[in-house]
């Protein structure tokens, strides 16, 4: 193979980014509505596949208050946490984020596409979600409704 100093720096910058990375947390909230349908969005960024709102801790939030804050701006729906699904690692693109995923009741608000970082949003029966998928959803989809 022959690496010119393009392909080496990029090599060592890529590693160098790998190691020093800064690890996230991440939250994203199962809502259900009184069919048992399950809330997914899509958004307007990355590979715009399907998942459950959410997104990142911010300061010193602890998990379950990021995962309140993020559906509130995501979908305007109010809230509460009845019990954590689990915790899965995500290694998409190089980064290994700690991803919190948390059984919600809604307790207000109505479902509105907040801001632009959704595309759309919709309620789907939980054995019939939307395609596609992003990865990992399925998994917390199935421990979700294994553990309920």
């Amino acid at each position: 193979m022959h690496w010119n100093w393009r392909d080496l720096a990029l090599q060592v910058l890529l590693l160098w980014w790998r190691i020093t990375k800064p690890t996230v947390i991440g939250v994203r909230g199962i809502i259900t509505d009184e069919r048992g349908r399950v809330l997914f969005v899509r958004h307007n960024y990355g590979n715009r596949s399907w998942i459950f709102p959410g997104g990142g801790q911010k300061g010193n939030e602890a998990a379950d208050e990021s995962a309140v804050r993020e559906m509130r701006e995501e979908t305007g729906l109010e809230v509460e946490i009845t019990r954590l699904v689990g915790v899965y690692l995500s290694r998409l693109a190089y980064k290994r984020d700690n991803v919190f995923v948390f059984e919600c009741k809604q307790t207000g608000g109505t479902l509105q596409q907040v801001g632009g970082e959704i595309a759309e949003a919709g309620w789907f029966p939980p054995d019939a979600p939307p395609e596609p998928l992003a990865v990992g959803v399925r998994t917390a989809l199935v421990d979700w409704q294994t553990h309920s």
